[in-house]
């Protein structure tokens, strides 16, 4: 739902207008959704409240442990050497063998981590998609409905959310450009010289 910020006692307007975005394609059908330029906090608690469930991270705090245990390593040192695998991050020298070790040796739990991780980003675009739907589109949607919405729907929204989150302004940039050439056509036109028409109107006298 938009927040109705007109009750606030501003001194100084906003200097941006929220903006209208088409969201969707031709298959997915298209909605339009405001972009503000920002996430409020109730947008932001909602999407931290649903990722607290995400267990991503633990399953790769799990593993770490375990290789840890199984080498004699401090735990900050495993935990870099699993995150290193699985990102696919360059090691240094002196840990390039000691990596191909852990591959081979925990190779189960790191393809089970790595499908953890995909999955967790799949679900931290429906929700995102979710948050964008409840705040800016429809108050009464629930977040059980997400599944029902097209996939070129939510990729747009999760993008859209990403924007807001990092408060990307190159939008409102390229409308207000898309604004300034509008006016400057007018203004072209406005100045242009009407050309003066031939008359269409015969002269009945036969001169």
């Amino acid at each position: 739902m938009v927040p109705d910020m007109t009750r606030l006692p501003f001194v100084v307007q906003p200097r941006l207008k929220p903006i209208v975005e088409k969201i969707g394609t031709e298959e997915s059908g298209v909605i339009e959704v405001e972009r503000r330029g920002y996430l409020t906090t109730g947008e932001k608690a909602f999407v931290q409240q649903v990722q607290q469930f995400d267990n991503g991270t633990s399953e790769i705090i799990t593993v770490s442990r375990q290789v840890a245990r199984k080498y004699s390593l401090g735990m900050d040192k495993a935990y870099n050497l699993v995150l290193a695998i699985i990102s696919g991050a360059i090691c240094d020298k002196e840990d390039e063998s000691f990596v191909a070790v852990i591959e081979e040796d925990f190779a189960e739990s790191l393809t089970a981590v790595v499908r953890s991780l995909s999955a967790g980003q799949t679900r931290e675009e429906l929700i995102m998609a979710a948050c964008l739907l409840r705040y800016r589109v429809d108050p009464e949607f629930e977040i059980s409905e997400i599944n029902k919405v097209h996939p070129d729907i939510i990729n747009g929204l999760a993008a859209l959310y990403r924007d807001e989150e990092k408060r990307s302004l190159e939008a409102f940039k390229n409308e207000e450009g898309k604004e300034e050439e509008k006016q400057e056509s007018v203004e072209e036109i406005e100045k242009k010289p009407v050309k003066a028409t031939k008359s269409r109107s015969t002269n009945t006298t036969g001169d």
